[in-house]
């Protein structure tokens, strides 16, 4: 079989989907005197220091409240809500109990009950810059711009030196079609603190659909040199140097993404679609697979899956993805309608072969 020969989808991801869940911007705390911990990134204990806490102390909401912070940074989202509703149970009082709800609802995408649960804490007189941010950013969510910059705004006056602020704002100026103040805040948000990668990311995006590729690279490699261990960033640069048509260099940045992030379904769909370029089809067929299961409507994943299964000798499930990308109607479907006919063909064959040995 001529073997298709792809570029590879150029896909970026945006710092939108990055959460920062646990601390209140730029407040640093110690331990308390008895040796307890607070709730901040700086002092969060591990899951099982806080567990011994709680052991001790099982009526400190405050500790359910960094049990769920801790959570939250592992991606055990729903045991998260679960911790930080029983910290609101246990001390109503404590409005900050609220912003962990909403933290938590936002990660499992309730954006509804994530606003219900800020709105509580403001209706209740809680001026915190970590809720007016969350605030921001689920407005933005919903494509409420106004009400998202009102609220960043808010949490910019508490918060001025916050990164992460500047960074949605400029999300939501980019969003209504300003771009030049969204330029502007995303360079703030990565003067406010250099380390800030996701400001890096969304320069180095905006530069490189402007096709300004030095200064994209510029950021991407700045960005990485500063924080090598970015999932996001290491995507990016590998879409940067297959942009650039060079493949091989970005498979070493798409791998080390999945290495850091193995949710990152973009990086895998790349990478899948270098392998298959170069012939690596069982490669490609495991790298397309759980992209496949995660997003079966993408026409890209199921007819190269498809071409890769057939390489493999797989044709049923060849025959699964091609049929698939048929019905989805969008790219690829003379090209698969193609495919499919002769992997019928193939299972025909092999059904009259196996007739034929048994008798």
């Amino acid at each position: 079989m001529k073997k298709k020969k792809i570029a590879g989808v150029l896909w970026f991801v945006s710092g939108i989907l990055i959460f920062q869940f646990s601390c209140k911007p730029l407040t640093e705390k110690e331990k308390a005197s008895d040796g307890t911990p607070v709730d901040c990134t700086y002092s969060l204990p591990n899951l099982a220091e806080i567990n011994q806490f709680i052991l001790k102390n099982p009526a400190d909401g405050k500790l359910y409240r960094i049990r769920s912070l801790i959570l939250l940074d592992s991606g055990r989202y729903k045991e998260a809500l679960s911790d930080a509703k029983k910290a609101i149970y246990l001390n109503p009082e404590d409005n900050y109990n609220f912003v962990v709800v909403g933290k938590s609802h936002r990660a499992l995408g309730q954006i509804d009950s994530a606003l219900s649960a800020c709105n509580t804490a403001e209706k209740n007189g809680f001026e915190d810059p970590d809720n007016f941010m969350l605030m921001g950013d689920l407005y933005l969510i919903i494509r409420q711009y106004k009400k998202s910059l009102e609220y960043l705004n808010k949490a910019l006056k508490l918060a001025p030196f916050e990164p992460r602020i500047y960074y949605l704002k400029g999300m939501a100026f980019w969003e209504t079609k300003d771009t030049l103040k969204a330029i502007s805040n995303w360079q703030t948000s990565i003067e406010q603190d250099v380390n800030y990668a996701d400001g890096y990311t969304q320069l180095a995006i905006f530069y490189m659909k402007q096709r300004q590729f030095e200064v994209a690279e510029q950021f991407l490699r700045s960005g990485l040199r500063l924080r090598p261990n970015d999932a996001y960033l290491n995507y990016d640069m590998g879409v940067f140097l297959n942009s650039k048509n060079f493949p091989d260099s970005a498979v070493s940045f798409y791998e080390k993404a999945i290495q850091l992030d193995k949710t990152l379904a973009p990086a895998k769909l790349n990478l899948g679609l270098i392998k298959f370029n170069k012939g690596a089809f069982e490669e490609a067929a495991s790298l397309l697979e759980p992209v496949a299961q995660e997003d079966p409507k993408n026409e890209t994943v199921a007819y190269f899956l498809g071409l890769a299964y057939r390489n493999i000798g797989n044709l049923s499930g060849a025959e699964v993805q091609l049929q698939r990308t048929v019905a989805l109607n969008r790219d690829y479907v003379k090209e698969a309608s193609a495919s499919l006919e002769k992997v019928k063909k193939q299972i025909l064959k092999q059904q009259a072969d196996s007739a034929r040995v048994r008798n």
